[in-house]
Parts: structure tokens; sequence; C-alpha cells
């Protein structure tokens, strides 16, 4: 049978958990307890060689969960805001420079939005060859060459740009990425209906607290997608629904979010998770 893993990188907004600089009390309760409560910038990485996201804590995560990061070849990125897209680690993918990996190495194909694509200008990697953008048109599906399937659609986030959640599938799998969004633009819901989901990662970055429509959301706004998708037919009784990207401000710690998703039947993440299909 065919196992799609699914591995969690960071699991925090973008001033990390505790915040970088934060002497709040639930920072302080963080940098005490340790283990799932500190929480770097967010991403994933789906069997080991597609990468969602690109935080600036990409090296020390790397180093700490085993990952190969010459050996992924593709990067979907989900907007241009620097919690999710550091251009300056991306540009030690220069091959024979930075790295060494081989002459017939291909370049790492990256997809993106507007904004995304302006980042990659300023930093000079719109245009050399070890870096291949691409950009991501809203429900146009990508299709890779290790099976997997990316569509794109509008996340409620990141004005000014065209940021993505993202539907990912492998013919035997589906999954909905929902991050960074508050709540899911309508136009989604056409799209989605009728389409089952085995997992589904919600943006929670406000915690226990409502986050409001726009930006981010909290397990008040979770609820709410959450139903609409059990009405579009997207959740079953077995799909797994995760929450992610908490901020520090949200104040709560990993087994407070714990208890308080659990009478939703929700799970929470932490750094390192697998969830494997």
């Amino acid at each position: 049978m065919i196992r799609l893993k699914l591995q969690y990188l960071g699991t925090a907004a973008a001033e990390a958990f505790p915040g970088v600089f934060c002497h709040c009390e639930t920072c302080r309760r963080a940098r005490q307890s340790g283990g799932k409560n500190i929480r770097r910038r967010s991403g994933m990485v789906i069997n080991d060689t597609t990468l969602i996201d690109f935080p600036p804590d990409i090296y020390s995560l790397s180093l700490e969960l085993g990952l190969d990061l010459g050996s992924v070849t593709d990067l979907f990125v989900t907007h241009s805001h620097g919690d999710h897209l550091d251009p300056f680690e991306l540009q030690m993918r220069q091959n024979g420079m930075f790295c060494h990996l081989g002459q017939d190495a291909p370049p790492l194909r990256v997809y993106g939005d507007d904004g995304v694509e302006q980042v990659l200008k300023a930093a000079g990697l719109d245009n050399c060859p070890y870096i291949a953008y691409s950009p991501l048109p809203y429900f146009e599906p990508v299709r890779l060459e290790n099976g997997l399937i990316f569509t794109p659609l509008p996340a409620s986030h990141g004005e000014g740009e065209k940021a993505c959640i993202f539907l990912v599938e492998d013919g035997t799998h589906r999954i909905l990425y929902g991050h960074d969004t508050g709540l899911f633009p309508e136009e989604n819901y056409p799209f989605l209906q009728g389409k089952s989901l085995d997992f589904l990662s919600l943006d929670c970055c406000h915690g226990s607290l409502s986050g409001g429509s726009y930006g981010h959301m909290g397990i008040p706004e979770c609820r709410v997608v959450t139903a609409r998708l059990k009405e579009e037919g997207c959740i079953r009784p077995d799909t797994r629904i995760f929450l992610n990207h908490f901020s520090h401000n949200c104040g709560s710690l990993h087994e407070e979010l714990e208890a308080m998703a659990a009478k939703d039947g929700f799970e929470v993440s932490y750094d390192g998770l697998i969830v494997t299909l």
C-alpha cells in the first residue's frame, strides 16, 4: 500500500514560540517547560522531497529532524512573508558554490504567488540556474514528477498578493494545508465540494481566541471552516484535523491547546510531528 508521509517542520507564527524577544508569561512558561512548547516558524515536508514553505529556521530544523534538503526537488510557498520564505537561505542552493550536488543536479523548482516572485527577484533568484520559479494561478493543478498534485486555492491573507493554501493529492490520499488564512474565501467551497479529505491542517494562530475573518484563525473559526467542509462532503469521521501555526499571544501551551482542541475532535501539531496516511 502506498503511504503518504507528512512532517511538520515548525509550528509557530512569525515571532516563533516563545517569542524571540518576549518576556510575557506564556513565553516564560514555554521556555521553562520546553519540549513541544518550543515552536519554530511553520512549514511542512511531504515524502521527504517536497516542501511547503521555507522558514528562517529551516537549517536548524533540517539538522534536528534529519531532513536532507539537497534531496528536496520542489518547494511550494504559500505567500511572501518572511516567516514562510527566507531568500537568504534559499541562496545557499547555488550548486557548485554553497552546495555540491553534482553537475547534473536539476534546479530546485519553486512555486509561489506574485509576492513570492517579487521576493525572489529582489534576492537575485528569479533568473539563476539553481532555482526554477513557476507562478501559481488559483485552481490550476501542478503535477510533480514524484506523483504529487498541488492545487493552489485562495487564502484570506497577505494583502497585496495572491496568497495560497494547498490541496495536495497523490491519487490515493488527499490533504488540505490551510496556512496562513482566516476564514476560507467563499470561492474555495464549490471547488472542494465532494472532495473527501484524509488530512486537514488549519491555521490556529489565536488558539482559543477568535481571529476574526481575515489573516489568521482561532478555534472558533476552525469550527466554522470544519463545519462548512462537512457540509460540502469533505470531512469524514476518520479525517484527521490538525491545528497549527500558533502565536504565543494565544496564551496557551501545548497541553492546554490539546485539551481545548480535543473537545472538537481536533489534534494539535508540534515541531517534527510525523503523520503517515
